[in-house]
């Protein structure tokens, strides 16, 4: 392993900007920056889908404990 990759690997994620190649070019940067972009649309629709059935079920919650104290 020469120099450049060696401390490449032990800087981490950032590495990938700092390697020469495909990605050091202006299209390599967005195409970079779209998969990061995709990566949290991917994980924001994860967390919606489960943010939306959890106040779905709060909502229901609070109806049914005002409709209980109102009634009761």
């Amino acid at each position: 392993m020469d120099a450049t990759l060696a401390a490449a690997a032990r800087a981490g994620p950032t590495a990938l900007l700092q390697l020469p190649g495909p990605l050091n070019s202006t299209p390599g940067t967005v195409l970079l920056a779209l998969v990061g972009f995709l990566a949290v649309l991917l994980v924001g629709r994860v967390v919606l889908r489960v943010a939306w059935k959890l106040a779905l079920v709060a909502a229901f919650g609070v109806g049914l404990f005002l409709l209980v104290t109102t009634v009761l």
